[in-house]
């Protein structure tokens, strides 16, 4: 299928189609429905925030699917900023704004919102709105007009830390492959995470020129943020006890954890479980303190009212994950029971062996660590359950596991560095 065509398939038929869906499933997800709500007055914010612009300074843009590929980015906005650039931010989700809302967020960019619906007006628009330098796609969410219309105004734009799924229509035949096709051939370069993802790409792309390997940016994100955490403070009942954090889980994650935890916390006293879930709603931490009431499970906000006999907290707030797998011993990450693993690599720089579902293969770091012994993956309550009672019966092994998980991540760093410096062949020192 020609580009041409793929593009007018996009703009007539898909688009429409996707226009619908997402209204449709707005009707029940909320978070879906706050980023339609906020795209409304997304033009006046940014408008507000790029008064402050310094035209004497060039512009990137920088743009994420949601808080994962923000981690990505902010290396490379840090460092871009460094050079003397100035950066904006867009996003697709709701998980991104709350990570832009928390303190501190990424101060270095002038302007951070939604990205609005990939029309070709609000493409049109937006860009002479911003009037970038030059635009950085993150990862995979690459919007199709806003690509397109960049490409015929000239504007070079770059993909890193890119990823591709084995088995993605991305490099299906049809129109899938003819989409990204042109996608890819509009990008002046495309930083793959890893030689499989390099492949899938010149797959659906096979004449672009500029296709490597430059291994995944959030590796330098998780180290540099790593130097500037220090552990939450933990109540009493918790010192000197095995830690295992549970973080981002989902109720199917918690449905297989369950019946190990419960079997494993009645063999073990030294042992303490901390539970940070996904989404921290009320019914979600409701039903866990349930599941586990015997073991007197107290919120995270209410530490200081535990007891000798509590054994669980539940963490009710969002931003602590990162500093909670810092004082722990052990750690499972969810996601890999739903849509895919959330971040492994946050418990691994963190020097802790990693559990955590079938559903990984979305996760690059998760895979090669499974391939060297780092992490461990389960797929059933049982197989849950026999892993955590031989990690808890080898303690030793279990540090020896999390040092050397360390050290993978830790040789991984510098994909920040080649991004920012294969950006800034587009401009000029300031």
């Amino acid at each position: 299928m020609p580009a041409c065509c793929a593009q007018w398939f996009y703009n007539l038929v898909l688009l429409p189609l996707l226009r619908i869906a997402v209204r449709v499933h707005a009707r029940k997800d909320t978070r879906l429905r706050e980023g339609l709500e906020r795209r409304r007055e997304v033009w006046e914010r940014l408008g507000n925030s790029l008064g402050a612009r310094d035209w004497q300074q060039p512009l990137l843009w920088f743009h994420v699917a949601s808080a994962g590929e923000l981690l990505q980015a902010q290396p490379v906005i840090s460092r871009c900023v460094a050079e003397g650039w100035q950066c904006v931010l867009t996003y697709s989700s709701s998980n991104a704004l709350r990570w832009m809302e928390r303190p501190g967020g990424i101060p270095e960019v002038l302007a951070a919102d939604f990205l609005p619906e990939d029309t070709i007006f609000n493409t049109r628009r937006l860009l002479g709105l911003i009037q970038p330098s030059g635009i950085v796609h993150v990862s995979y969410d690459l919007w199709p007009n806003l690509i397109w219309e960049a490409q015929r105004q000239g504007i070079p734009q770059g993909l890193i830390s890119a990823l591709v799924h084995a088995g993605s229509a991305r490099e299906a035949k049809g129109f899938g492959r003819a989409l990204y096709c042109s996608l890819y051939e509009a990008l002046e370069f495309v930083g793959a995470v890893a030689e499989a993802d390099q492949a899938r790409i010149l797959r659906s792309a096979p004449q672009h020129q500029e296709v490597f390997v430059m291994g995944d940016t959030r590796c330098d994100s998780v180290l540099e943020r790593r130097e500037r955490l220090s552990p939450p403070e933990f109540p009493e009942v918790a010192s000197g006890k095995f830690i295992l954090v549970a973080g981002s889980t989902w109720p199917p994650d918690e449905q297989c954890l369950t019946p190990g935890l419960k079997s494993a916390l009645s063999d073990h006293p030294d042992l303490f479980v901390i539970i940070a879930p996904h989404e921290p709603t009320e019914p979600h931490l409701q039903a866990i303190e349930t599941g586990f009431a015997e073991f007197q499970p107290k919120r995270w906000t209410q530490g200081e009212d535990t007891t000798p006999q509590t054994r669980m907290l539940v963490v009710d707030e969002v931003g602590l994950l990162a500093g909670l797998y810092r004082g722990a011993d052990l750690a499972y990450v969810g996601g890999a029971f739903t849509t895919g693993v959330h971040n492994t690599l946050e418990p691994a720089a963190m020097g802790l062996p990693v559990i955590f579902g079938p559903r990984h293969d979305n996760s690059h770091e998760a895979l090669s660590m499974v391939e060297r012994g780092l992490a461990f993956t389960v797929q059933t309550p049982d197989s849950f359950d026999a892993m955590l009672k031989d990690l808890l019966k080898a303690r030793k092994r279990c540090q020896e596991l999390g040092a050397q998980a360390r050290e993978f991540v830790e040789a991984q760093a510098g994909a920040s560095a080649q991004a920012t410096q294969r950006i800034g062949q587009w401009l000029p020192k300031s």
